[in-house]
């Protein structure tokens, strides 16, 4: 068996461990160069978060200030339910920013009332409606399979829906009664190219789709 080669690894001091401080110089070699590596790595890691963070915050407060600028060039006032979604592009038109807003919705129980009533409305109208809106509307309240639960851009398309029925408005009133926003979520994104009539590449900042 050949000899082990030998490793510069750093022996002076301590190594924290889950009892507390240890002798470096009584740990086995390739246990000091995990416990290195890990360290380092982490730290690393760590420093990475704060900076992306220090700087998500900063892009955040010039994109509120980039907004209260435009409103006061247009002396307008920042409405209470606001979006706040913004896109900006450089007078080259190679560089580009995208804030959108995507809000996470979810159905009610009031859909059981939606549901009623839309049986009424199809009942009454029998023949005068389309079968293809029929077969749309009906589907509207069928359960996903998979989640059992009913899906909100299909309940979303019915409010498209015109019906020459009294009780239509009740349903549309009751369909958007019955979708609820739960959460909303920003999306801040960053886009460039060298040239104008280039394709425009997306500027990645999650760490496991960055290319090295």
């Amino acid at each position: 068996m050949k000899d082990k080669e030998m490793i510069e690894v750093n022996r002076e001091g301590t190594v924290m461990t889950c009892s507390g401080p240890w002798p470096r110089a009584k740990v086995a070699t390739s246990t000091l160069l995990a416990n290195d590596f890990a360290v380092e790595m982490v730290g690393d890691a760590k420093a990475l978060h704060d900076l992306m963070r220090e700087t998500k915050a900063r892009m955040y407060a010039k994109i509120e200030d980039y907004e209260e600028k435009l409103l006061t060039h247009y002396r307008a006032k920042k409405r209470k339910n606001s979006r706040g979604q913004i896109e900006a592009s450089s007078m080259d038109d190679c560089f580009r920013v995208n804030l959108s807003i995507a809000d996470f919705r979810r159905v009610t129980s009031d859909i059981v009332a939606a549901q009623a009533l839309m049986g009424e409305v199809l009942d009454d109208l029998m023949e005068d409606v389309n079968p293809d809106i029929r077969l749309l509307l009906e589907a509207a309240f069928v359960p996903d399979e998979k989640t059992g639960r009913v899906n909100v851009e299909r309940l979303q398309q019915v409010r498209r829906i015109k019906l020459s029925h009294p009780r239509w408005p009740d349903v549309l009133d009751a369909v958007a009664n019955s979708i609820e926003v739960t959460s909303s979520k920003s999306y801040l994104r960053f886009y460039w190219r060298e040239r104008h009539d280039q394709d425009w590449q997306q500027i990645v900042l999650q760490f496991s789709k960055i290319s090295v």
